[in-house]
């Protein structure tokens, strides 16, 4: 599997809220969040709802 880097823009205060917990692996959040939604996605779209 090939990996990608990807860039998009949060507001100022996100990030500051971000930043006060580094304990969290965000792109790994971000990550698990895309593959959730997408798979929403594809379950709308093969039913014929999207």
């Amino acid at each position: 599997m090939a990996i990608v880097r990807m860039t998009f823009s949060i507001p100022k205060e996100l990030k500051e809220r971000m930043d006060k917990r580094p304990d969290v692996n965000w792109p790994e959040v971000f990550r698990q969040g895309l593959e959730k939604r997408l798979k929403v996605l594809e379950k709308l779209r093969a039913r014929g709802e999207l």
